[in-house]
């Protein structure tokens, strides 16, 4: 039985979530310099609008 690509990436994030918090992501990110600045929009919100705008709830009748 063979395991696709999308698979091993969704094992590999399980296992990412497992250890570490999406807070201790952002203070490590911080911390390193990947992240030099807050805003108040986070990737999360990004994440959420396309998933209405591909459900087509923004659309107008």
């Amino acid at each position: 039985m063979s395991v696709s690509v999308s698979d091993n990436l969704q094992l590999f994030a399980q296992e990412i979530q497992s250890f570490l918090s999406p807070n201790t992501l952002r203070d490590l990110a911080r911390d390193v310099g990947f992240v030099q600045r807050t805003s108040k929009y986070q990737a999360k919100d990004l994440v959420a609008l396309c998933v209405w705008v591909s459900k087509n709830v923004a659309m107008t009748s």
